[in-house]
């Protein structure tokens, strides 16, 4: 009789339905990444953008999408796939941009690019500043406020300062505590301490939280790069950790 069979194929269609169904469809995010500096780019110089989740404030930015150009000149356009699955309303998301020859950085992005919730849209044009190839002396008697922590704009009345003496002595206070040691600088690299001196003073939870992520975010920068009265502290994976303003 042909009913089962008929009975299968239904099913088997259902099935395949409710497969097609569940599949997410993909979105993207568009732009472009320029500088201002009037300098040429060296022939093998890339660009390589992310779009990521800035969400948690207790947590680093989480990527969802990447992708890596080869660079003629700027502006230079680029497009990123992501599963819209992903996208959670009411959820914070951003475009990062860097340009390498190589290993070497020579331009970033140092403000947050927000994208497609809370009212923005599905692109960005991303103006990446030079970051500038930087001796030990660069950093001596420098001091800097703090505006942002692993892509999260921070928010706070008493946000962390650093500041820098000659021969890498640095110090400075995560909202509460203050806190001193000996950098290692060595050209564009940078190495905080893992033990560092610092008072133990009791803090509210709002500023302990902000202290705990800035110091625990010290203990990740690779390098720096320092642009006008504007400092990024990045990395090994040449993401920004540290965005600060200069004081001095």
């Amino acid at each position: 009789m042909p009913f089962p069979k008929l009975g299968q194929a239904i099913v088997a269609g259902a099935v395949v339905l409710a497969l097609l169904g569940s599949q997410s469809h993909a979105g993207s995010v568009t732009g472009t990444a320029t500088y201002r500096e009037r300098i040429a780019l060296p022939p093998d110089a890339t660009l390589y953008v992310e779009l990521q989740d800035i969400s948690r404030a207790d947590a680093a930015a989480v990527t969802l999408a990447a992708q890596r150009y080869a660079l003629g000149g700027v502006p230079s356009e680029f497009e990123l796939s992501f599963d819209d699955a992903l996208i959670r309303e009411g959820m914070t998301y951003t475009v990062q941009g860097s340009i390498y020859r190589g290993d070497e950085l020579l331009f970033t992005t140092d403000t947050i690019h927000p994208v497609l919730t809370n009212g923005e849209g599905n692109s960005a044009d991303l103006v990446l500043v030079q970051a500038r190839s930087q001796s030990a002396e660069a950093l001596d008697g420098t001091e800097w406020t703090a505006i942002g922590i692993d892509g999260e704009v921070l928010d706070t009345k008493r946000p962390p300062q650093l500041s820098f003496a000659q021969g890498g002595a640095f110090g400075g206070t995560g909202g509460c505590n203050r806190f001193s040691g000996q950098v290692d600088i060595n050209g564009n690299s940078l190495q905080f301490p893992d033990n560092m001196a610092a008072t133990l003073m009791a803090c509210p939870p709002e500023l302990e939280e902000v202290e705990d992520r800035f110091l625990a975010a010290l203990q990740s920068v690779t390098t720096y790069a320092i642009a006008g009265d504007s400092m990024v502290l990045l990395d090994a994976a040449g993401e920004p950790v540290l965005k600060f303003v200069r004081t001095q």
